[in-house]
């Protein structure tokens, strides 16, 4: 059975975070959005002696974009990369390369999912998320400077630092996350991802009584409905 980037999106909370819901209090209705650029990012795994493992950043508070959140290797598309045929796929592997020192070939990649940015975000992305197995004999470094530091995690261990308040991330992380959570080796995941359907995810940011919650394609209501 093919297996569909909209099924996980049930399991996210729905209550926006409160920076978001800053940024939602001081939206016009008549604002136009912001473009998004476009980005890709790879969630690189690996069999671990527990499990399934991916390779974790731990951005800087000084952010701009995704400040002390855990996020997936990745950056914005740059002008080298949106000349080539396949600018997501382009960026994707340069960025990997980059932040982690993983090589990683097209064929590696497979492609898992795509998230745009509310509209009421004053930085905005359209980034296609990546499945990738680590190569044999290559191991992962945190050579980027945008975070404090980096790890081989278990999704599970993710997951539960999350709803502990231990650490914070953005609805596309977590929603990968739990798909990866029922997951026990690279293998498996190739098999899931061969059947693949990747949907576009925006998330409409919406007034919920006196605050504001996330309201996800095919899913209805809000965190009171």
């Amino acid at each position: 059975m093919a297996s569909h980037s909209f099924d996980v999106l049930a399991s996210l909370p729905l209550v926006a975070p409160a920076t978001l819901a800053e940024m939602a209090d001081a939206w016009p209705p008549s604002s136009v959005p912001v473009r998004p650029r476009l980005s890709a990012s790879v969630v690189l795994c690996r069999d671990g002696a527990s499990g399934l493992e991916t390779y974790l950043l731990h951005r800087h508070a000084r952010m701009a974009f995704a400040a002390s959140m855990v996020v997936f290797p990745g950056g914005g598309v740059d002008a080298a990369d949106a000349s080539a045929d396949d600018p997501f796929l382009t960026c994707a592997l340069r960025e990997t390369e980059e932040e982690t020192g993983v090589a990683l070939d097209a064929t590696d990649l497979i492609h898992w999912a795509r998230w745009i940015t509310p509209e009421v975000h004053p930085l905005r992305y359209d980034t296609v998320f990546y499945l990738a197995g680590l190569p044999p004999s290559q191991s992962a470094g945190d050579l980027s400077s945008e975070t404090e530091s980096a790890a081989w995690t278990l999704p599970s261990e993710a997951l539960t630092a999350y709803e502990s308040g231990r650490i914070a991330m953005m609805p596309p992380t977590h929603a990968i996350l739990i798909e990866l959570a029922g997951l026990n080796s690279v293998t498996q995941l190739r098999e899931l991802g061969r059947d693949r359907v990747v949907e576009t995810v925006l998330p409409e940011v919406v007034r919920d009584g006196d605050g504001w919650a996330y309201r996800y394609p095919g899913r209805r209501g809000t965190s009171g409905g």
